[in-house]
């Protein structure tokens, strides 16, 4: 089943989405890394994602630049 959310319509609500992938992002890494070192996949501490989430914004903003060369070269091809 496929679910489709709501559309993101104001600037508001694409500042929330994005703390919110920033979040999920820095929450990755940080297991990313705990498996990797093999330690305790524990609740990152508030320390451990404040380090981890310049990585992930600099992640998700690689990711929005593809988004939008993406969305250019579609509209050259149409």
């Amino acid at each position: 089943m496929h679910v489709s959310p709501d559309p993101i319509t104001t600037r508001e609500q694409a500042a929330q989405e994005r703390e919110t992938l920033l979040d999920l992002i820095a929450r990755g890494l940080h297991c990313a890394a705990a498996g990797a070192l093999g330690t305790d996949h524990t609740e990152p501490s508030a320390e451990a994602l404040t380090k981890a989430r310049p990585v992930a914004d600099d992640y998700l903003a690689a990711y929005e630049e593809w988004l939008v060369k993406l969305s250019a070269d579609n509209a050259q091809k149409s």
